[in-house]
């Protein structure tokens, strides 16, 4: 009984510090009279769409708690607030609406705000639309899988594993992480080393081009064949998905994301809770994981009606919010030419961040980026090796970062050792099966890996 109690007190207690700001922490904040910190976080949440928010934005208004005292910004947010739902916010605004000097400058003030944060704009922009339809045909499939090996004791455990992952072009999974899993740690590693060696087929863009694909989830379970064991954790599963639940509607975003991803790998039973329901809560709420959901729910239409539009917004949110994830992957979508969203000037911005933040896909996007751009203005072959090497640490044979040193030392005048790393960019990218013709064209002169392609994961 102690290892299981410790058990799930260890998962919980990640949910009760939710990594991102949010409505609970928010709360405490303005419970414990940190009212600075506290409008701000509502200031955030109440810009995307969270209608509690809005209606402790317009209380902190109107009392002049962490703002300057506004009658007219809380009058406002009061009716955001109604039109979003909040039921609380319908006797404040009663009350407010007698107190203000000019009912016309209130409407107006909530005019201007309705046209940037408003219920309508919020659903065109951001909010998703079920669709039972199917997805987008273009969707990932899996091409082969890898069970995982749990050991000779699996007969005596039981526990679930949520992994999301990256997929390259060629179909390989890179970039794996361990999202969520109870019990914690029992099958994370045999988890991860089993989803490292799925094979997927990569849908296709427009142009017949191969897309990757990111953050993609997946669920593993595994059962003890022991009766007694697997009542335990029947049990143990049963009671964690409570607790889970009881800390989501108090509005902590990590247990919101946590709660959608069981119900999303049905692992509880019974509940008629709907997961896209809880994810969009999440991301609302700032979960950078459920954010990133969204997009790829909206990118493809797996559980909601597919809208390029509104994944490319929830895309900036999740970016302008520090997500390095996020700023990788909207760098991505600003590098590609053929769309509308293309802007190198912007990208470069972005993909820096996500390179400060030490995030080893940005890292070697941007050295790639530095060394093969056609402008000159973000051409550096001094920062690409720099930021190559700096790279390399992590990741030491990474073909893309082989090259960005080939070409960056033979443009510095050091051809000799430019010559030596292409030729081991070459050699390591036919080592992996990766497509090679960059790499011999760039061993030859004759091209720019940029010029071959804008995308930048390998």
């Amino acid at each position: 009984m102690k290892i299981r109690t410790f058990g799930l007190c260890t998962a919980l207690s990640l949910a009760s510090f939710a990594t991102f700001a949010d409505y609970s922490s928010a709360m405490k904040d303005l419970n414990n009279s940190e009212y600075d910190q506290a409008f701000s976080e509502f200031q955030k949440l109440a810009h995307q769409g969270h209608a509690n928010a809005m209606y402790e934005l317009a209380k902190m208004y109107e009392q002049g708690l962490g703002t300057k005292q506004n009658i007219y910004d809380a009058f406002s947010w009061y009716m955001l607030a109604i039109d979003y739902g909040n039921e609380e916010a319908k006797e404040n605004y009663k009350t407010i609406r007698s107190q203000i000097p000019s009912r016309k400058d209130g409407k107006d003030r909530y005019k201007a705000l309705a046209f940037e944060y408003g219920y309508d704009k919020h659903q065109s922009l951001l909010a998703p639309v079920r669709d039972k339809s199917g997805h987008d045909a273009r969707y990932i499939t899996v091409k082969s899988k890898v069970a995982p090996s749990y050991g000779e004791s699996s007969s005596s455990f039981s526990a679930w594993s949520t992994v999301s992952f990256d997929v390259n072009q060629q179909g390989n999974v890179i970039n794996p992480r361990v999202i969520a899993s109870f019990p914690k740690d029992v099958i994370d590693a045999a988890a991860l080393e089993a989803i490292s060696q799925w094979q997927f087929n990569v849908p296709n863009d427009y142009s017949g081009e191969p897309q990757a694909v990111f953050d993609l989830t997946h669920t593993f379970e595994h059962k003890a064949s022991k009766g007694n064991y697997r009542r335990e954790y029947e049990d143990q599963k049963v009671e964690y998905a409570g607790k889970l639940k009881a800390l989501a509607e108090k509005g902590n975003n990590y247990a919101q994301a946590r709660y959608a991803m069981m119900l999303e790998a049905d692992l509880i039973e019974g509940s008629t809770d709907d997961y896209l329901d809880w994810y969009y809560r999440a991301a609302v709420n700032g979960n950078y994981d459920a954010q990133l959901w969204l997009v790829r729910c909206f990118e493809y239409g797996t559980a909601c009606k597919a809208d390029k539009k509104k994944a490319f917004n929830w895309l900036e949110v999740a970016s302008d919010s520090g997500n390095e994830r996020a700023q990788y992957q909207l760098a991505n979508k600003l590098l590609d030419y053929e769309t509308v969203h293309y802007n190198l000037e912007k990208a470069a911005q972005i993909l820096k961040k996500a390179t400060h933040n030490q995030y080893l896909p940005a890292m070697i996007a941007y050295a790639k980026l530095l060394a093969f751009a056609d402008k000159e203005s973000i051409r550096d072959y001094e920062e690409a090796v720099k930021y190559a090497e700096l790279a390399r640490a992590e990741a030491p044979n990474n073909p893309v970062l082989l090259s960005v040193l080939g070409v960056a030392y033979s443009e510095l005048g050091h051809m000799q050792q430019g010559e030596k790393y292409l030729k081991q960019a070459y050699d390591e990218a036919k080592r992996r099966n990766w497509p090679t013709q960059n790499y011999l064209e760039l061993m030859e002169g004759r091209a720019s890996m940029m010029a071959n392609g804008t995308s930048l994961i390998y």
